[in-house]
């Protein structure tokens, strides 16, 4: 009878081991596949920082490079305040108040654009004897800049002092006015320039030279306007809508409506360009011209003797 109640004793005892044996077992796996289903979780997608190497300091520190200040007396050790440390002393000026110009130069006519910038002027340079078309902007002869040009009037910066100058045009005889109207009718029976066949002409150098050089007078007796290609919409040439009768624009073969296209080959598809080219004419001995008359292209030729 004992031996029955120790083996039922020990079976008893078996099978507890082997219960926790299990639950452990079944712990350990429960266990395992939660790490293996978080481990990706868990790996960092990055690298940990750099860690800095602390900054050491210098073993000594040289005493010149702060001798800078008691050279520059910066807290006035001396009792005498230093120069205050500013870039190089220049006279003010003001733009505000610009003064009438003595410079030798002649405003012969301004063509204001609606945009400043694109405005010009056409100068008489007296020391020089020359003329010539200046956009704002430019260099004058190396005498001035030119900064603005307004009606009858433009304004330069003096290249010799600096200052803000200004230069009306002559209000008298040479006053520019694009109103044809305006303009002195030419004297009865004068005729300057001669046909000489089909589109061709002739004219003296006296009477070239007295229009290149009253520019005013030439600009009062007809009237145009920029001509713009349909197409592109740019400047193609000049076209003439009104003259007066009996004046020079008249005599040259040219009619209302005809477009200045070209001189001597060059396109004239800018007011600048125009009066190079106008400039351009003292000394030639030939000039041609190309123009558009009723959608076609001719030359008129002009001797110049």
């Amino acid at each position: 009878m004992k031996l029955g109640k120790s083996a039922k004793t020990d079976n008893s005892k078996v099978s507890k081991v082997a219960i926790f044996a299990l639950l452990v077992f079944v712990a350990f796996a429960i266990a395992d596949l939660t790490i293996i289903y978080f481990r990706d979780r868990m790996i960092p997608d990055q690298a940990p920082p750099q860690k800095i190497a602390p900054l050491k300091p210098p073993a000594f520190v040289d005493r010149s490079q702060f001798t800078v200040i008691p050279n520059r007396n910066l807290f006035s050790s001396s009792g005498v305040m230093p120069d205050a440390i500013t870039s190089a002393k220049t006279e003010t000026r003001k733009d505000n108040a610009p003064v009438p110009s003595q410079l030798p130069i002649n405003v012969i006519g301004t063509l204001v654009h609606s945009d400043p910038a694109r405005s010009i002027a056409a100068l008489e340079i007296k020391s020089k004897n020359t003329s010539g078309s200046y956009p704002v902007g430019s260099d004058i002869e190396g005498l001035a800049r030119l900064e603005k040009v307004e009606r009858n009037i433009i304004y330069i910066r003096n290249s010799n002092n600096g200052l803000l100058e200004y230069i009306e045009m002559n209000k008298g005889a040479n006053k520019v006015a694009f109103d044809a109207s305006k303009a002195e009718a030419p004297r009865s029976g004068s005729k300057e320039v001669v046909t000489t066949g089909d589109n061709s002409f002739s004219i003296s150098r006296a009477s070239l030279l007295k229009y290149t050089n009253d520019l005013s007078s030439v600009l009062m007796q007809a009237r145009a306007v920029p001509n713009r290609d349909p197409n592109t919409g740019e400047i193609n040439g000049f076209r003439l809508l009104d003259m007066q009768p009996g004046s020079i624009y008249e005599q040259l073969g040219l009619q209302r409506m005809d477009v200045i296209k070209g001189v001597n080959g060059e396109p004239v598809n800018s007011v600048q360009k125009a009066m190079e080219l106008y400039n351009a004419l003292k000394n030639g001995n030939q000039v041609k011209l190309q123009v558009e008359r009723g959608g076609k292209s001719d030359t008129f030729t002009y001797d110049i003797k």
